[in-house]
């Protein structure tokens, strides 16, 4: 039995330099003022008021525990929620919670009838014992599923469409396969290639020679140039790792549900599915990419301060320029949030943590300039060249475009991430590939 000492030296040495977390009382400050905040009626202070007084004690907080132990994720978007709600938006005037209630059918209808669902909007609670839950459900929906904020182009979504339990777990196991295979895939190589093991080591750099027990397959992958299949196994990993972190704690999320004791609307299968369209990427390549496929959990705080920048130039949202400022902010910020991922002494880095910082950031920078040449580009084609091109040609041009460009911007991530030693160590308990191999099937030792 560890004694309290011994535990607050490992939970010190893992928040230094493995994983950064709290370290201060000032860290848990925000999480208190920010329901506070929201809690106070606006007969009591107005919107100007309350983010006068309440903004900057959260920033405060906020910038003392990173004093004291460096940035990490959860804190900076906890900064960037705090100023979307208090500053970029007026909830308490604007937002309206979605309730969804299936009428039961009575004697009189017949089975075959359909039942439309009766759909309720909840402004700001006079009463403080409905406006507690209802600011709570605010300050959890990230993607404000099941709200409507005053913006025509999400209201136009909500509520958004659902799918049965059944054909939400058939897609989220599916998934979870999907991933952890990848996941094992992806390990398997990178044990082979010391590129995701070697501090310094450049993307391009030439394979190793293969040895004579290296399987065939990846013999046959090395003739493929060596940035575009790093690149595809660090792609692969990132959404693999991502996925999962979705999906797993989401299923049994269902089952609670199906047995009565979690809420309908506290579901995953009433949510819109994390991910869009993996075709809208050949069809807007980066732009259907990050504003369609990829997870937007983190849009409703990075995109907001571009959004209001813009309207309060007077720039209309839908304009070039008004997309470009929501454009920037959105990545902009998304860089900032990842810087978090480093803790602030690395313990098997040669590689200063401002630096690889900056390489986190620096991938989600790239995304801005590429934006804009894509746009460009695009709008060219359509006026001078319209329909020269035929559909199979448009399509593979957008996805070499897009693979280039990731393939250019992806090896930033690689850095810190080798630094830190993800790759030394294997994402999942028990390895297909390895069993296969003839190494055993678990990878994990204690």
């Amino acid at each position: 039995m560890k004694s309290f000492v011994e535990v607050a030296e490992f939970y010190e040495h893992l928040t230094h330099h493995i994983v950064p977390g709290p370290n201060s009382y000032s860290y848990f400050v925000p999480f208190l003022l920010l329901p506070l905040a929201l809690l106070t009626p606006p007969s009591v202070l107005s919107r100007s008021q309350l983010a006068f007084l309440f903004l900057p004690a959260i920033f405060a907080c906020q910038i003392h525990s990173w004093y004291a132990a460096g940035i990490d994720v959860i804190s900076v978007d906890l900064a960037l929620w705090s100023f979307v709600l208090l500053v970029c938006r007026d909830p308490r005037k604007t937002h309206r919670r979605i309730w969804i209630s299936t009428p039961s059918v009575s004697d009189e209808k017949r089975p075959s009838e359909t039942v439309e669902d009766i759909v309720v909007e909840e402004a700001y609670p006079e009463k403080m014992a409905q406006r507690i839950p209802w600011v709570f459900t605010l300050l959890v929906s990230l993607r404000l599923t099941g709200w409507k904020i005053g913006d025509p182009s999400h209201d136009k979504t909500q509520p958004p469409a659902r799918l049965s339990r059944s054909a939400f777990l058939r897609h989220a196991v599916k998934t979870v396969v999907q991933s952890y295979l990848i996941l094992d895939a992806a390990a398997f190589y990178a044990w082979t290639d010391p590129y995701f093991t070697t501090s310094g080591m450049e993307v391009d750099q030439p394979f190793p020679p293969p040895n004579a027990q290296m399987a065939t397959w990846l013999v046959t992958l090395r003739l493929l140039p060596p940035r575009f299949l790093r690149s595809c196994v660090l792609a692969g990993q990132i959404y693999a790792m991502v996925t999962g972190m979705f999906y797993v704690p989401l299923i049994p999320m269902v089952g609670l549900n199906a047995v009565g004791i979690l809420p309908y609307e506290w579901s995953p299968h009433t949510w819109p599915l994390p991910f869009g369209r993996f075709s809208a990427i050949p069809e807007r390549g980066l732009r259907g990419l990050w504003g369609d496929w990829w997870h937007g959990v983190n849009r409703q705080f990075t995109a907001p301060p571009g959004r209001s920048l813009a309207q309060a130039l007077g720039i209309p949202t839908k304009s070039i320029t008004g997309f470009a400022l929501l454009m920037i902010s959105a990545f902009f910020f998304s860089g900032v949030m990842h810087m978090g991922l480093i803790p602030p002494e690395p313990e098997t880095s040669l590689v200063s943590p401002r630096w690889m910082r900056l390489h986190i950031a620096g991938f989600f920078w790239a995304q801005i300039p590429a934006f804009g040449l894509e746009l460009a580009v695009s709008k060219l084609v359509a006026r001078f060249i319209p329909q020269a091109l035929d559909w199979s040609m448009t399509r593979a041009l957008v996805i070499a475009w897009t693979a280039a460009w990731l393939c250019l911007t992806l090896p930033l991530m690689a850095v810190p991430f080798r630094e830190l030693g993800y790759w030394h160590y294997h994402p999942v308990p028990v390895s297909l590939l390895q069993g296969l191999s003839g190494k055993g099937l678990w990878t994990w030792t204690w």
